[in-house]
């Protein structure tokens, strides 16, 4: 174990196969990221590039190449009536979920928005002020990879629809039924199940008649998404450049190991890309969260993705 002397703490590295963690030294951490990955820059500029060209043909030819559609004849907008019905199919218990959390965002984004108000104050010459006027439309992302995330809908479009937005669309490639239903209880438009720079693209600059351009794309995406996003701005707005998801454990010997090898592990399951970081300045409990780590592994249905995501992380 090497420790930093000067610095007083360790800085943990996982080493997934055996469950070890190894220690750096402030020297030996890793220079930071570039916010966006150049190989997905490069990828995602091409995509756009012919979809702005030729549109939905465009849209439809990536979206079946990436198997998010099997055909460009498929279905690939879901409207509120099967939005609905995706919801009427659900459990009851998952609806309520549904429903209880959607009360609790609409709530604070009411909050949030009743606290930007339009001002105007007198001044010499004349008067200044600002006006708080929604968006016409907006694309919320909502990513369809290993497991849904109807979070992510709830917490997108219900905003906008809060902000008073007046046409809200979602994309999730492949969504699942629970996706769709999140759309229905959001008050979304409309659902297209196309993802990647295609669905950037097809919201930032419209495909023919079907999907329309939006002024604000939202919504974390893997590093296509991102790129994509990161090359479309401007021309819409969007929130942010969303990295692969990332924790900071910092941790003394107060804590209890199983918590912290239990936050560790639930962001390592999100992606194999997933980075965790536990600092502290107790060599035995970086022991102990290890012997925790090996048997909530061995109990965990996502244990390949969060190995896979530990080797990436320090």
């Amino acid at each position: 174990s090497v420790c930093s002397v000067s610095r007083g703490f360790c800085l943990a590295i996982m080493a997934p196969s055996s469950v070890k963690l190894r220690r750096l030294t402030e020297a030996e951490l890793p220079s930071s990221d570039e916010p966006v990955d150049p190989q997905a820059l490069q990828s995602a500029s091409s995509i756009l590039k012919e979809i702005e060209r030729d549109g939905l043909p465009a849209v439809l030819k990536y979206a079946v190449k990436f198997g998010d559609i099997k055909a460009e004849k498929d279905t690939f907008v879901i409207r509120k009536e099967e939005l609905k019905s995706s919801f009427d199919r659900l459990p009851e218990e998952q609806q309520g979920v549904l429903i209880r959390t959607a009360e609790r965002i609409r709530r604070f984004a009411q909050a949030q928005r009743d606290s930007v108000k339009p001002t105007e104050v007198a001044v010499p010459g004349g008067f200044a002020g600002q006006d708080v006027s929604p968006v016409a439309s907006a694309g919320c992302y909502a990513p369809g990879g290993r497991y849904p995330l109807p979070s992510t809908v709830l917490m997108t479009a219900i905003t906008a629809r809060v902000a008073g937005v007046d046409q809200v669309w979602v994309a999730s490639p492949r969504p699942a039924e629970v996706t769709k239903a999140a759309a229905y209880v959001s008050g979304a438009d409309a659902l297209l199940t196309i993802g990647g720079p295609a669905a950037v693209g097809a919201f930032a600059y419209g495909a023919g008649d079907v999907i329309p351009a939006v002024d604000v794309i939202v919504g974390p995406g893997n590093q296509y998404v991102t790129a994509a996003k990161s090359l479309v701005s401007g021309r819409v707005a969007i929130d942010m450049l969303a990295g692969p998801s990332e924790l900071l454990v910092i941790a003394d010997d107060s804590a209890d190991p199983s918590v912290v090898a239990a936050d560790l592990l639930a962001q390592a399951e999100h992606d194999t890309a997933a980075r965790v970081i536990l600092v502290t300045p107790d060599s035995g409990l970086v022991e102990a969260v290890e012997r925790e780590l090996f048997v909530q592994l061995q109990s965990l249905p996502t244990a390949e993705t969060a190995a896979a995501a530990l080797e990436n992380s320090f």
